[in-house]
């Protein structure tokens, strides 16, 4: 599974995330800022929030980037050089927005990362209502919705932004039941998921329980596999369109969770190699509008009309 850089550093094309994450964000709180009337409280919640800043690596060039098919195994990352320049994590693109939240959560087990949410929570005391929360993402996200007995009035965007399958689908599914959480949430895709399925389709059984958790369902393997019959027996093999099966069968689970689902945008690597999509989920149209605006800008996936049927 890809981890986060030990350094802290990200690759370049994290800017596009970050830059859909305020798009998004603005819009948010524009439109419910014209709703005060009735919305009790605003409420960001940063699951996977990391340091709050992060120096960019610095790409070497290449004569001629590899882009790969739409769906094929990400290309392999390797380890690029450092360069100086910085870039404002999600914890600071949310607190920078035009209309702020009411409150601010923000969620990191890295102690040394934790340290400097607190530290950035300080520069913002003043004027930001901000808790750092120290733990595992999906037990302090589930925390976060057991501490308040009734969400009613309140609307909230949660940012599920991880490098890997750490979220359960359960997690997810409580969310949805609240009617009041959107969710921003990061497909990994090519970073993880793909590296989970291998071709032969012998997965070893920890990853089989990942895999399970994170769909929330062992169906995954009728989209991902398919069984053949050969003269020495039944053989099965790993499906050549197997990423798009599985995320248009993510899409349609996240539009039956949360009622409505965006198009999928696909972030790239500097060498054309897909790394994740980003998708947003939630209860009103209204969210849907935005989000289909500002994630319908790059490569997009849209969920299907019908689910796709899966060989077996």
């Amino acid at each position: 599974m890809t981890k986060r850089k030990s350094d802290g550093t990200v690759g370049p094309w994290a800017r596009e995330k970050l830059d859909a994450l305020g798009e998004y964000l603005n819009f948010y709180t524009t439109v419910l800022k014209n709703q005060a009337h009735w919305c009790r409280g605003t409420v960001f919640v940063d699951a996977f929030a990391g340091p709050g800043k992060s120096k960019v690596r610095a790409i070497p060039k290449s004569s001629e980037p590899k882009r790969e098919d739409f769906f094929d195994d990400v290309v392999p990352m390797t380890d690029d050089e450092e360069g100086d320049e910085f870039v404002n994590g999600s914890p600071r693109v949310a607190l920078d927005i035009k209309n702020p939240f009411n409150n601010y959560f923000f969620i990191e087990r890295d102690p040394q990362r934790v340290a400097e949410l607190r530290t950035l929570a300080g520069d913002y005391g003043d004027t930001r209502k901000i808790v750092v929360k120290e733990g595992d993402a999906s037990a302090e996200l589930l925390a976060i919705l057991g501490s308040k007995a009734n969400w009613s009035g309140y609307r909230g965007v949660i940012f599920v932004d991880p490098f890997g399958m750490h979220i359960p689908w359960s997690t997810l599914e409580a969310l949805a039941k609240t009617r009041v959480f959107e969710i921003i949430i990061n497909f990994p895709l090519g970073m993880a998921i793909q590296r989970f399925l291998i071709r032969h389709g012998e997965i070893p059984a920890n990853w089989a329980a990942t895999l399970d958790d994170f769909f929330g369902s062992p169906d995954w393997r009728l989209h991902a596999y398919e069984s053949s019959d050969t003269l020495f027996g039944s053989d099965t093999v790993k499906l050549a369109d197997s990423g798009k099966r599985l995320l248009e069968w993510y899409l349609g689970r996240l539009k039956d969770a949360f009622g409505h689902v965006s198009p999928a945008r696909l972030i790239r690597n500097t060498q054309g190699g897909h790394l994740y999509y980003l998708i947003w989920a939630g209860p009103h149209p209204k969210g849907l509008d935005g989000a289909r605006a500002i994630l319908g800008k790059g490569d997009e996936v849209r969920a299907p009309r019908k689910r796709p049927t899966a060989k077996r």
